[in-house]
């Protein structure tokens, strides 16, 4: 240990330490509702899209029916961005989690808990932060939250609108032949690109753990513990 890191090295009930360890928690406070807020402007403007798009391609028979197609891939980015700011979110509330088992809770208690690990945790992810959470779980998290029935809500209305334009259809096999895009994508291909998309967003919403099981973090959980320096 250097000569720097000892002057640095007060008790935790000291003052120096709790004043830095309460500004810590409201960084971290603040920081979490920073990427809360960001991440329900994403779901927003999903729901926005999905209702105006509904409205739009519904409300005119000369309105193409893959526009709603374009519209299930703008939800998909949506996802996509929505599953890399859940990341930020799911980060800031484990180290939260942290302080407040660790620091918060035994303080009120006037005890600290046997075999507590949270400073080393919060010291080493404070200097290498990491993330708990995989880009493709933080995905699935926010499908199954919210983005799954919206995905169906355009699905629906995509069928709804091979049934009525541009005209009521009388059977299955007139609304497949509507699926086509032109001449250059045939109707067989969008049915089976549909039915993939539609299967596999079921899939990784359904296998995905609800996000109260992730955000859960025993402190003794290796799972969870911040990688060693090497060397």
């Amino acid at each position: 240990m250097t000569s720097r890191e000892q002057d640095l090295d007060v008790t935790l009930h000291s003052t120096t330490s709790t004043n830095a360890l309460a500004h810590l928690y409201r960084g971290e406070m603040n920081r979490m509702t920073v990427w809360r807020q960001r991440l329900d402007v994403t779901s927003n403007w999903a729901i926005i899209l999905a209702t105006a798009l509904s409205t739009f391609t519904l409300g005119s028979a000369d309105v193409p029916h893959y526009t709603l197609l374009l519209g299930l891939g703008l939800i998909v980015i949506s996802i996509a961005i929505e599953g890399r700011r859940y990341r930020h979110l799911h980060h800031c509330k484990w180290r939260l989690h942290l302080l407040e088992s660790g620091f918060f809770a035994p303080l009120l208690h006037s005890f600290p808990p046997p075999g507590n690990d949270w400073r080393t945790l919060l010291a080493s992810d404070l200097r290498q932060p990491r993330f708990l959470v995989s880009w493709l779980l933080a995905i699935r998290v926010r499908l199954r939250r919210n983005y799954l029935l919206l995905i169906y809500y355009l699905g629906a209305v995509w069928l709804i609108k091979l049934a009525i334009h541009p005209e009521r259809s009388s059977s299955l096999a007139e609304m497949y032949s509507r699926l086509h895009i032109g001449e250059l994508v045939p109707s067989w291909f969008v049915a089976a690109t549909a039915l993939i998309f539609f299967s596999s967003s079921t899939a990784l919403a359904v296998t995905c753990p609800p996000a109260e099981r992730l955000e859960t973090w025993p402190l003794d959980d290796s799972s969870v513990r911040a990688p060693r320096p090497s060397g």
